[in-house]
């Protein structure tokens, strides 16, 4: 049996080039929060640098419980479609890696790199992540460029600094 629990979030300013996102509506610049054994940390969002009408959010998620993101939303005035991606070897997007997870084995913290060794000595790409994001007890889970997001689709403008709307990410 799984139950639905749901994260509301809270985009509150941009910071170096990405929008500061902050959890369960509390506005301040650490843009952290908590709620349903679920904790949220430095989170923040930007547009694509390579297309307008796309943008990212990233944060890191540490759960108590085994939690999967199952989907996530933002008001349609943000963007129309919003989808959970990650980054892949060129060579993996073509369903290499059909149980949808980054290799566990590989990558036994959760997160895309560290940003001290690129990845990109190979050619990657983005796909959406099929099954939802799993958020393994007690770990921390790393939405970062390069890695899990995120993904906001069709932005009818560019997010600008100091922008603010919600994200809403629906757990199992």
């Amino acid at each position: 049996m799984t139950t639905s629990r749901r994260l509301l979030a809270l985009v509150a300013a941009l910071l170096l080039g990405g929008l500061s996102l902050a959890a369960c509506g509390d506005d301040s610049d650490d843009a952290s929060g908590a709620v349903d054994g679920l904790e949220v940390t430095g989170a923040w969002a930007r547009t694509s640098p390579m297309m307008a009408t796309a943008g990212a959010a990233y944060m890191q998620i540490t759960s108590n419980d085994d939690d999967r993101i199952v989907s996530a939303s933002v008001p349609a005035d943000v963007a129309a479609a919003v989808e959970i991606h990650e980054v892949v070897p060129v060579e993996m997007a073509d369903g290499d890696m059909a149980d949808g997870d980054m290799g566990d084995d590989e990558m036994a913290d959760h997160d895309m790199g560290d940003g001290e060794e690129p990845m990109m000595d190979m050619p990657m790409t983005m796909r959406e992540l099929q099954g939802g994001l799993e958020l393994p007890a007690g770990e921390t889970v790393t939405l970062q460029p390069g890695g899990y997001h995120i993904m906001l689709l069709d932005l009818p403008d560019a997010l600008e600094i100091g922008e603010t709307f919600e994200l809403e990410l629906t757990l199992e």
